[in-house]
C-alpha cells in the first residue's frame, strides 16, 4: 500500500496553487493560517480597535483556511479508502490460506 499522506499534492489556496509535500505540509498550513488570524482578532479588540485591513486580512485568511480544511477532508478520505481496501485484502489472504484440516491453532494435532 502506498503511503498516500506522504504524496505531494497540489491546492488551490487563495487563487494560487501550493504544492504539498505530504499531508503534514498542509496541517502545518492550516496551523499557520489560524496562527495568523488569532494574531489578527487580537489587533481587532485592542484599543483603539484593528483597522480596516485587518479585517480584509481576516476575510483572507478564512477563506485560506477553508480552501486547506476541505483539501484535509479530501486527502484524509482518500488515506481511509485506501486503509479499507488494504484491510480487505489481509481478510481476503486470510480466507484463502491453505490450513489444513482441523483446528491446530485450538490444541489438535493435524
Amino acid at each position: 500500500m502506498t503511503d498516500i499522506l506522504d504524496e505531494t499534492r497540489s491546492v488551490v489556496i487563495g487563487g494560487r496553487t501550493e504544492l504539498f509535500h505530504g499531508y503534514e505540509a498542509l496541517a502545518r498550513r492550516a496551523s499557520g493560517l489560524i496562527g495568523w488570524m488569532q494574531q489578527i482578532e487580537i489587533a481587532l479588540g485592542a484599543n483603539p480597535p484593528g483597522s480596516e485591513k485587518d479585517w480584509h486580512d481576516l476575510a483572507i485568511a478564512a477563506e485560506a483556511l477553508v480552501a486547506v480544511s476541505t483539501a484535509q477532508e479530501v486527502w484524509l478520505a482518500d488515506h481511509d479508502t485506501a486503509l479499507t481496501r488494504a484491510i480487505e485484502r489481509v481478510r481476503s489472504d486470510i480466507r484463502t490460506l491453505n490450513i489444513p484440516q482441523g483446528n491446530v491453532g485450538a490444541g489438535d494435532v493435524a
